[in-house]
């Protein structure tokens, strides 16, 4: 395993020029993680500041306000202008961070952007290792029923118009959530889910290499995120998970996306050129379909 300030050079020869140099100069600020004893001190930011990420600064949108629910809260933004008389269409997001990491602000400057035509609604959910699975799902669950009744009530939200939305440790929140409304009686509607690299499968160990992927064992020091941080992130998450799986679980490690007939849109892990080749192919009806969609 790769140090904090060591990335192997087999693996820095596969990365473009620009972000080589850059995983070269941060490698320090983001340090290898697995077998050291938490300590609530890794969420200060190092001295220097974390490293640039390019994230854009948030725009300005109709209003803001936090609103205390008790174990968690949820950060809404509003759009400028008339509400639709149905209500708000409404996406309710869950930041990354690992289950460890991270806050409901965090991505303000992607959310401040999609609230142009439609309420954002960020989970502030509890935070492993203080608060080990299942806290931050049932934060989650809690925050969809909330805004199906509360949120109708205090923000204007139309729910038939609700999507879901997640990165990383996020999306595997959504993808759950969205398994327990198809499964709920009477089940919960969605419009969307969307999943930014979703965590899809959580049940892979230290020891048994052969439930590892093709990407984590190629990329098992990426800069970003070793799989290791990530079998760290996991182990502080999912305390009885560290020699595998534990049948009390299912399905909350191992989200199965494909839910046929119910949601529109499922995205499971495809290669990112894939991705990027076919939604330029399908551009404009990518675009139409989500406009359709909420």
């Amino acid at each position: 395993m790769a140090t904090s300030s060591t990335i192997p050079e087999d693996l820095l020869n596969k990365l473009a020029p620009g972000y080589r140099e850059f995983a070269q100069a941060n490698s320090s600020l983001l340090p290898r993680l697995h077998g050291i004893p938490w300590s609530p001190k890794f969420r200060q930011p190092p001295p220097n500041g974390p490293p640039d990420m390019g994230t854009e600064p948030p725009v300005a949108v109709g209003s803001q306000r936090v609103i205390d629910l008790g174990n968690y809260s949820v950060h809404v933004m509003i759009p400028d202008g008339e509400k639709p008389s149905a209500g708000w269409p409404t996406v309710l997001f869950f930041h990354g961070g690992g289950w460890v990491f991270g806050s409901a602000d965090m991505n303000n400057g992607l959310l401040s952007r999609l609230c142009a035509k439609c309420a954002v609604v960020s989970v502030e959910y509890r935070l492993a290792p203080e608060h080990p699975f299942p806290a931050g799902l049932d934060d989650s669950w809690d925050a969809l029923l909330w805004l199906r009744q509360g949120g109708v009530e205090q923000l204007g939200v139309d729910p038939d118009r609700i999507a879901l939305m997640g990165i990383s440790a996020g999306a595997n929140l959504a993808a759950v959530v969205a398994q327990r409304a198809s499964l709920s009686s009477p089940r919960i509607p969605l419009k969307l889910q969307i999943l930014h690299i979703p965590v899809i499968d959580a049940s892979f160990s230290v020891d048994d290499r052969s439930r590892w992927t093709q990407s984590m064992i190629e990329y098992e020091d990426i800069f970003s995120l070793p799989v290791f941080n990530m079998l760290w992130l996991r182990d502080n998450t999912y305390p009885t998970q560290k020699t595998g799986p534990n049948p009390k679980y299912p399905p909350y490690i191992k989200t199965i996306l494909v839910l046929s007939g119910w949601l529109k849109v499922t995205h499971m892990g495809l290669g990112a050129s894939r991705v990027c080749e076919a939604a330029r192919d399908h551009r404009d009806e990518l675009i139409a379909f989500v406009k359709e969609s909420l």
